[in-house]
């Protein structure tokens, strides 16, 4: 027994898979003064990178071995403190470099090593997208939330900042990008290659260490002054893309964009740019809109640059992701979360304070009716179900820190700060927001040091806010009723709460404005504190009966604001009669008819008369794009039989006249988008069969490749003879993507098998276009065709989650179940989770959160036959 010991003892002490909490902060308390000197080695079609890391740390205590992380393909010349290591003194356990003590000592240490790591085109930390056209490849890394030890041995946890250096050996055509500007030109090395040295970083989590090459091409833009070597100097601002691209880049919208968003944060935050340069790469095939890496911010190319003119949407899309990510310099960079169970810290601000800007550079966007219709809704979806979790969401392994990322910390988080904002006002709220840059600059932080500096600036006790809204789940449903007698008048009137989704619950603190609607066809408004259970409102005791009450006209609280009976239905008349003048307070009363549907209190065939009625004459692209989302959702969802058929009939016809007639000026593409997607009619099918071609007239449309392609899709999934064929022929140069999303829609069993077996498949295609997919696998209509797929694709998850980055698993699982409407889906899916009680809390949740609206999907279609 006793030779066992040491053997026990080993195995104690070895790190699990993954990065765990424990592991995080034991190397935090131990670990000072990260550097590392990277080198990189790439060729054309390069499937695998070789490189070598210099990691030079301050060590504390020499008691324990030191855990580095690393998952690569390969580690040779091991060398700690410039001695050779053994196998034995540098142990590969999972992902993990377990260091023996024996050549460590206290002070600073050198960890050297050469390594090889994978490169394909989805999956790795390091993608690869060949451009089709001419064969060229394009690299960039993608190292958030934690995989930048797939690439290279490190500290891959947010509170390990580190000094970077890079040196890149490409070939001599090639570009580099890095986080920080090149130090001169690049030099010649062996054959027919150039080195690119880039100068140290500012210190930087591993998630921001980036960078990028290939035959990019560089436009040079606005001079902006930044952070170089310790002083303020002026550097001119570059953007990175394909050459093929370059002819449709708004280039000077684009450097606009972020020079003035740089010089708005500044002022606003009352800290500098605090980086060396800010560059901006258009990446080919990234999976996401955008990644804020340190002085090199990553977009998705299809993102900034439009072979078409863009619509509203894509323009409102694009300025919201710019001032997002530039956003995220300050919020994330200088002052990053120190683990990413504060994740909202980053994303939640980068939100609000996109949207802030919004408002400044562009006042003509409406930028908080926006807020309203395109971040709110996605996080009150969430919030109602048994799934929701809190802002601040416990993490105990980075492993699984692709499942914090979501609507929570994405649209709840910005929608409380904004709520916060008002509390408190705006200049504490902005003190607040420099107290914290200034005293966390290039270091750590957590939600406790921020809500301090709230406390500071504002002289406030936000301990019960932080409470509620930042440490707990879910989110008040706000209900008002009231009484009058029979002369007219209001007896009593009271705003009560309780959690959205039902259970038990404590109280929100809510300060809240009503719009109250007279008879006469006047308003008049009232400010009420609503912290308890109950509240009585006393301000309209006594007076004249209203016609209607709307909750939260100026959408300032965050919840579900619930109409009663009387103002519910006298609502819909004055919707339909367009009656209610000021477009917030008229996108907060549609969205509360819409909160009634789903909480079946409201028969869904009301609010599609009203949604119809606003489509027939609404001439903001926005607003019609969310009131067309939002009715479609009902018609195809909550209505069956005879009824869905009429109503989608209706609205099919009113979008293709209203195109052909010239109506939606402005925003013709963007109702065409829609309406391929509900082609069942000879007279639109002839439409897409016409654009597809090329042959097509439509007043103002000015499709893009990809909108042919959609057109070709509706001809697919309609059964059109030549619509395959037409999809094989359709386009040149690199339209695969495009081609490879518009086959899903056929609507044929070996098709469907087809997508289903590639979507699995690990290397390819990129990820991004089979996100993009999944709603062309699920075209509207093929449910029955598609439902065999729900079963498989849940038992699917675990791979999914493990092989599939940061959004793609809430997708997956919500394009699967939401697919379908019907009581067969949502047993299939009840039938899952009760067998499947082994399934980690993360992937339970998302189901609990995806499944929720086909349960209320189920019960608006039984109560309301």
């Amino acid at each position: 027994m006793l030779a066992l010991i040491p053997v026990l003892l080993m195995a104690v002490q070895d790190p699990v898979s993954g990065i765990s909490l424990e592991l995080a902060r034991t190397r935090r308390a131990r670990i000072r003064h990260v550097g590392y000197e990277l080198q990189f080695e790439l060729d054309n079609s390069a499937r695998e990178t070789g490189g070598h890391v210099r990691l030079t740390f301050r060590l504390t205590d020499v008691s324990k071995p030191v855990v580095l992380d690393f998952s690569g393909t390969g580690l040779a010349n091991v060398t700690i403190n410039r001695m050779p290591a053994s196998k034995e003194e540098v142990r590969r356990v999972h992902d993990h470099l377990v260091l023996d003590t024996k050549k460590l000592r206290p002070g600073r240490n050198i960890f050297e090593a050469d390594f090889r790591s994978s490169i394909a085109p989805t999956g790795t930390p390091l993608t690869v997208y060949r451009d089709a056209t001419d064969g060229k490849d394009y690299y960039y890394t993608l190292l958030v939330p934690s995989d930048a030890h797939g690439l290279f041995p490190c500290f891959d946890q947010p509170d390990l900042k580190a000094i970077f250096t890079l040196l890149l050996t490409i070939p001599a055509k090639w570009a580099a990008i890095g986080n920080t500007p090149p130090v001169g030109a690049p030099k010649a090395a062996h054959g027919d290659k150039r080195t690119w040295e880039f100068h140290g970083t500012e210190a930087l989590p591993t998630y921001l260490f980036a960078f990028a090459c290939g035959p990019f091409v560089a436009v040079e833009g606005p001079e902006v002054e930044f952070r170089i070597g310790g002083e303020r100097k002026a550097a001119t601002m570059r953007l990175w893309l394909r050459a093929s691209k370059r002819a449709a880049l708004d280039k000077d919208r684009l450097f606009a964009m972020h020079a003035n968003s740089v010089r708005w944060y500044e002022r606003y935050f009352g800290v500098s740019y605090p980086f060396s340069q800010l560059d901006f790469v258009l990446c080919p095939g990234f999976p996401y809109g955008g990644m804020e890496h340190a002085g090199a911010i990553f977009y998705r190319e299809s993102a900034l640059v439009f072979d078409h003119e863009p619509t509203s949407v894509e323009l409102l899309r694009r300025s919201t992701l710019i001032y997002h990510e530039v956003a995220h310099q300050w919020f994330g960079n200088l002052v990053t979360m120190r683990w990413f169970d504060d994740l909202w810290l980053k994303e939640g601000f980068a939100t609000h304070m996109g949207y802030s800007v919004l408002a400044e550079l562009e006042p003509e966007s409406a930028a908080w009716l926006r807020f309203h219709q395109r971040v709110k809704p996605a996080a009150y979806r969430i919030d109602t179900t048994a799934g929701t979790v809190p802002v601040y969401q416990s993490l105990g392994n980075l492993a699984d820190a692709k499942s914090n990322y979501g609507a929570i910390v994405y649209n709840k988080a910005p929608a409380v700060l904004r709520e916060l904002e008002h509390r408190i006002g705006k200049p504490a709220f902005r003190k607040g927001m420099q107290l914290f840059l200034e005293k966390h600059a290039f270091a750590n932080a957590d939600w406790q040091d921020l809500l301090a500096a709230f406390e500071k600036a504002s002289g406030s006790d936000l301990s019960r806010w932080s409470a509620r809204w930042i440490l707990g789940p879910g989110m008040p449903q706000v209900a008002l009723s009231w009484r009058s007698d029979d002369d007219g008048k209001v007896t009593s009137c009271g705003i009560s709460q309780n959690a959205a989704g039902g259970g038990p619950t404590t109280p929100w603190p809510l300060r809240l404005d009503l719009l109250v609607g007279n008879k006469d066809g006047s308003t008049r408004s009232l400010s009420v504190t609503a912290d308890e259970a109950l509240t009585l409102v006393e301000g309209l005791t006594g007076s004249a009966a209203p016609d209607w009450i709307l909750l939260n006209p100026k959408d300032i609280a965050y919840g579900q604001f619930l109409l009663d009976d009387v103002s519910a239905a006298r609502l819909c008349d004055v919707l339909v009669a367009d009656r209610m003048k000021e477009p917030l307070a008229e996108a907060v009363a549609f969205t509360a008819l819409h909160d009634m549907v789903r909480e079946t209190r409201l028969d869904p065939r009301s609010f599609v008369r009203v949604g119809f009625a606003m489509l027939s004459r609404e001439r903001d692209p926005l607003t019609h794009s969310r009131v067309l989302s939002a009715t479609l959702t009902a018609v195809q969802r909550w209505l069956s039989g005879a009824d869905a058929q009429t109503w989608h009939g209706k609205i099919e016809t009113l979008l293709r006249d209203q195109l052909l007639a010239g109506e939606l000026k402005g925003f013709e593409l963007q109702a065409f988008r829609a309406l391929c997607r509900l082609a069942r009619d000879k007279r639109t099918l002839t439409i897409c069969h016409e654009l597809r071609d090329g042959s097509g007239s439509v007043p103002g449309l000015q499709p893009g490749i990809q909108d042919r392609f959609l057109a070709a899709a509706a001809l697919l999934a309609a059964g059109h003879p030549s619509a395959s064929k037409a999809i094989e022929s359709l386009g040149k140069g690199d339209v695969a993507k495009y081609r490879y999303q518009a086959a899903a829609a056929e609507a044929s069993v070996a098709a469907k098998e087809r997508y289903f077996a590639g979507f699995l498949d690990p290397k390819q295609p990129p990820e991004q276009w089979i996100s993009g997919c999944l709603s062309f696998f699920h075209w509207p209509g093929q449910g029955e065709l598609t439902l065999p797929y729900l079963e498989r694709a849940l038992e699917r998850v675990e791979w999914v989650k493990a092989n599939r980055r940061i959004f793609f698993m809430p997708a997956w699982i919500d394009e699967f179940i939401n697919a379908h409407s019907s009581a067969k889906g949502l047993a299939v899916v009840d039938a899952f989770l009760a067998k499947r009680d082994d399934l980690s809390v993360d992937i339970r949740r998302k189901l609990l959160q995806s499944v929720d609206a086909l349960r209320r999907a189920v019960a608006i279609k039984a109560k309301y036959r």
